[in-house]
């Protein structure tokens, strides 16, 4: 019987390798899944400056700030090194303002460098 382990383990090898597990990263576009929840676009036209956004975040990643923009005198600062990306600021955003990406690349040198996309 140990003779034809060796044979038996190959004819499994064989199966399980003949597609490579791994894609070649930046030259091979992923698509990230349904539901994920990456970077930031915020629709400043869309926005009323409520606050309802910086009043869920559970990780103080939005602000309320001073921006002439808004009738109530204060617009959202978005701190993105702080964000959890749980999804809290859109589903609570009255006029739909925010959108969480599919969008992966939310990295820089510098945690300032991380930046929301804005849509005017």
């Amino acid at each position: 019987m140990v003779r034809f382990m060796p044979r038996a383990i190959g004819e499994v090898a064989k199966r399980i390798f003949t597609k490579p597990f791994t894609k070649h990263y930046p030259f091979e576009k992923i698509e990230a899944e349904e539901g994920y929840r990456g970077r930031i676009r915020w629709h400043v036209k869309k926005c009323t400056g409520c606050g309802m956004c910086a009043r869920v975040c559970p990780a103080d990643a939005i602000e309320m700030v001073p921006d002439e923009r808004f009738r109530t005198k204060k617009g959202p600062r978005f701190i993105h090194y702080r964000c959890i990306f749980c999804g809290l600021c859109q589903d609570h955003c009255p006029t739909k303002a925010i959108e969480l990406t599919k969008d992966y690349h939310t990295f820089g040198l510098k945690k300032e460098d991380v930046v929301i996309e804005i849509v005017e």
